[in-house]
């Protein structure tokens, strides 16, 4: 039976992609490793629309996240940390273990970060430094409109942004945004195995982490900086196969147009939680405009979703329980890589399976009649 890989991260990694990994190995002190690192630097500009590229190390997007923290904020700095869901509450842990005045904005699991909401707590808080959140928490499925927040945040509140399961799923434009900082890694919508972080910084930014004394040498930006300045390389070894698989990946994404990449995951998403609530079944984020185009999550009673998990792994469709409170009453399915008609009929098909298993009589062919009239609308 083959398997498929229906987690939030590490998702499902293209058969080309992963062939990628077993390119001969070069020295990273090399010319052809330099060549290398420029074009991936170049595509990542492209897919970002940034001019200063990331910086890429390794690590996965938690340590993404605590480079953000470590470069651009100091102890006693007082941050505004928005919450949604399990990955917004990591952040805030990773900015409180630097030792910042956190001030916690939270919102029900399944709702979405509004700018109303981020424009009253820096009103009350005309102190901030920096304001922290999660582009795609994945914990719910729940995107945050980034750039609608962005518009209420005063200039000299910096934007620190956990991206780390948006980039390449969804449009992430940082520098058209007014984001700082961005944290995102290798794993999720970049379809490759895990092992890289990567941060992005506005000029803003990099002008803070030049004041800010980081800590840890592995995870000084400027160090980074400075060595791809000066020969295009990284100040220590680098997973150099990662960068191969990179590279590629980022070649299939803006093999056409990044709009066309983003529109067929918005379409996908739309059809499976079409289907999905024609079987009855209940998404977590209620509202369509919040929904993630990377990950959809059902909610439910603790038993049927089990059966419905248990029955997917049973057909070789690994996905993944909830987080936290609802970790048992939640079935989460990612659709990060180029899926289609196939993959949803797959899908829905073995839920449909587990909901009958368990003495339940949904309709198979309004199922998909709605998934179809939102996959093609």
């Amino acid at each position: 039976m083959t398997r498929m890989l229906l987690t939030p991260g590490p998702v499902e990694v293209p058969h080309h992609v992963a062939l990628e990994g077993a390119t001969r190995m070069i020295s990273h002190r090399s010319g052809q490793f330099s060549a290398l690192y420029r074009e991936l630097l170049a595509d990542l500009c492209r897919l970002l629309e940034v001019e200063e590229p990331p910086v890429l190390f390794p690590g996965s997007g938690t340590g993404a996240l605590d480079a953000l923290c470590q470069n651009l904020l100091s102890p006693g700095d007082r941050v505004i940390s928005l919450s949604c869901g399990a990955f917004g509450h990591r952040f805030r842990e990773i900015a409180l273990r630097r030792g910042v005045d956190v001030i916690p904005l939270d919102v029900p699991w399944g709702e979405g970060i509004g700018p109303d909401l981020v424009a009253q707590a820096i009103r009350a808080n005309r102190d901030t430094r920096a304001v922290l959140i999660t582009h795609n928490e994945t914990s719910t499925g729940v995107l945050n409109p980034i750039e609608l927040v962005t518009e209420v945040i005063p200039d000299d509140v910096l934007v620190l942004v956990d991206a780390v399961s948006s980039v390449g799923a969804v449009p992430c434009l940082p520098s058209k945004w007014r984001v700082d900082g961005l944290a995102t890694s290798s794993q999720k919508g970049l379809m490759c195995p895990p092992g890289l972080g990567m941060v992005w910084l506005s000029p803003r930014g990099w002008e803070r982490a030049a004041q800010v004394s980081c800590p840890t040498y592995s995870l000084d930006l400027k160090l980074y900086r400075l060595h791809r300045e000066r020969a295009m390389e990284t100040p220590y070894t680098p997973p150099v196969s990662l960068y191969f698989q990179l590279a590629r990946a980022l070649k299939d994404i803006l093999s056409h147009p990044k709009e066309t990449w983003w529109r067929d995951r918005r379409r996908f998403s739309r059809g499976l939680c079409a289907a999905l609530e024609a079987l009855g079944l209940s998404p977590l984020v209620k509202d369509p405009s919040l929904r993630s185009p990377g990950v959809t999550a059902i909610v439910g009673e603790e038993g049927l979703c089990k059966g419905i998990r248990k029955s997917l792994a049973q057909m070789g469709l690994q996905v993944a329980s909830g987080q936290g409170d609802v970790k048992d009453r939640l079935v989460r399915i990612a659709h990060y890589t180029p899926m289609g008609w196939p993959e949803l009929s797959m899908i829905c098909g073995t839920v449909w399976k587990a909901m009958v298993e368990m003495g339940m009589r949904p309709e198979m062919d309004r199922v998909m009649e709605a998934a179809l009239v939102e996959m093609e609308g």
